[in-house]
């Protein structure tokens, strides 16, 4: 299933403070997140933000770094966070589904407001989600704790690995 979101007016979004603004409390995740993106501006406040609630998070400019980087790490999540201006994005996504092993990354794309081609072109090469560019952090937030939820019902699930 491939979902669409966009970030809501009234919510905080994340910006490029140094201090995230967040609506819950700091957790212990444990998850693994790799964020793939060119622009420190949109790459910086998704790690400040995901740091801040205990993941471990690699950012890296995307291409074949980005495919290396996440077949080595094996992420739990992988957040494509700008449009990867030298590599095909797309082919990347596909890349590192292709290489996962035994466990694929859930895939989040960040896309320009109302760039419905990009959206279909990111679900058509494997991206669960899509979300608009700027992210809410609440958004982004749950729907990284729904996951991790998920992933400890899992039998044998360390989210500390």
């Amino acid at each position: 299933m491939n979902t669409v979101l966009s970030p809501d007016q009234s919510s905080t979004a994340v910006g490029t403070s140094r201090q995230p603004a967040l609506a819950h409390p700091p957790v212990q995740w444990g998850l693994k997140v790799l964020v793939v993106g060119d622009r420190p501006v949109d790459t910086e406040p998704l790690a400040l933000v995901l740091e801040a609630l205990g993941s471990d998070v690699e950012v890296t400019s995307g291409g074949t770094t980005a495919v290396e980087l996440a077949q080595l790490t094996q992420p739990h999540v992988v957040i494509i966070a700008s449009d990867l201006a030298n590599a095909d994005r797309f082919g990347v996504v596909r890349d590192i589904l292709d290489r996962a092993k035994w466990r694929k990354p859930l895939v989040v794309a960040l896309t320009a407001k109302g760039d419905v081609d990009a959206q279909r072109r990111y679900q058509e090469s494997g991206v669960h989600l899509t979300a608009e560019r700027p992210v809410n952090a609440d958004l982004l937030c749950g729907l990284l704790r729904r996951f991790r939820a998920l992933l400890a019902d899992i039998e044998n699930f360390d989210p500390m690995i």
